[in-house]
């Protein structure tokens, strides 16, 4: 990719997330020194991005409290536990790194899941790459809906700065419930993850962005907000769809999110294998504001393209957005527009 004067580069990551937390934090920290040496700014990571688990108790186990207010100092006396170094390390390596895959393994990779925090691993990723870093993680103490404490979560999408503070914090409002007697098909997303109800957007060193997650993109309503009201010019929808849903619709409603708002949709996405039970489509993406495919790292329908993690590039151009707005100004004549019955 071809870095051009005063852009503003995007990375897009494409994991295999499993139920190994340091692992998936090697693969992020992978993509970290990847972004770094493709001069990027930003790293987008999926859905889950730190942990796919096997059922709903293995997910509420692993799931993290998540404070928007950790003093910096402790954050940095709590840095240096050497699975956390590890990782610095391997950014370092990545960014240096010629080849697309490295590996680092050490005597670390055996800690449990109780050892390790997703937030404390992204905290000091996002410090020692110098990038800003989306991601989404499982996040405690989400109200239950039987009485019983701890039994659901929020599936938190947060943004981290370059210097491992957390900025902003959006939780997946749209959750998949649905039943289906006649077929045996029963799912219920919202009995062990919570809703949230509030909008986000946040600054950053791409634009002000719109913060979204998977399932969400089903609903034009609420990207309206974000671009309209909220101000948001590139919408991000980290993602971890089903190999089905993927292949029926997973280019055709991102796209429709950039044309709809004319903003960039930048969407990292899951793929492959997880467990025996969980499959993901791929195709982490870049869509500019007028509905074209900048970049597509490729997923299930393309099977010699099984390579994670992996990072795609975009430019982000300010003067894109105005272009397109310009020739096609859809935002004023949805203001003069009135319906009646």
């Amino acid at each position: 990719m071809v870095v051009l004067p005063n852009m503003k580069v995007a990375a897009i990551a494409q994991l295999c997330s499993t139920s190994n937390k340091l692992k998936n934090l090697h693969a992020i920290a992978r993509c970290a020194g990847f972004a770094r040496r493709g001069g990027a700014s930003m790293l987008l990571l999926p859905e889950c991005c730190g942990f796919i688990g096997s059922n709903a108790n293995e997910t509420l186990q692993n799931a993290e409290e998540i404070s928007t207010k950790v003093p910096y100092r402790e954050y940095e006396e709590n840095s240096h536990d050497d699975w956390c170094l590890s990782l610095e390390l391997t950014v370092i390596e990545s960014a240096r790194c010629d080849n697309d895959v490295i590996t680092v393994l050490s005597d670390e990779m055996t800690l449990t899941n109780e050892n390790i925090s997703l937030i404390q691993g992204l905290r000091a990723i996002a410090r020692k790459s110098g990038l800003y870093i989306s991601g989404n993680v499982h996040e405690k103490g989400a109200p239950s809906c039987d009485g019983q404490s701890n039994s659901r979560v929020h599936n938190t999408h947060l943004i981290f700065d370059d210097n491992g503070r957390i900025i902003s914090k959006y939780r997946k409002i749209h959750l998949f419930d649905v039943s289906i007697p006649s077929q045996g098909i029963n799912l219920c997303e919202s009995a062990s993850t919570a809703p949230g109800t509030k909008l986000v957007v946040c600054e950053s060193p791409l634009g002000k962005l719109g913060l979204s997650t998977c399932y969400d993109v089903r609903f034009p309503e609420m990207y309206h907000e974000l671009a309209e009201t909220g101000g948001a010019d590139i919408l991000l929808v980290p993602s971890a769809f089903t190999v089905p849903t993927g292949k029926a619709h997973w280019h055709t409603l991102l796209r429709a999110r950039a044309i709809e708002n004319q903003c960039y949709v930048l969407a990292a996405a899951q793929y492959g294998e997880h467990n025996e039970r969980r499959k993901s489509y791929g195709h982490s993406i870049a869509i500019d504001p007028w509905g074209e495919v900048m970049a597509d790292a490729g997923g299930y329908d393309d099977p010699f393209n099984f390579l994670t993690p992996k990072v795609l590039f975009c430019n982000i151009d300010d003067d894109k957005i105005k272009s397109v707005r310009e020739r096609m100004p859809i935002r004023n004549h949805r203001e003069k527009c009135n319906f009646s019955w």
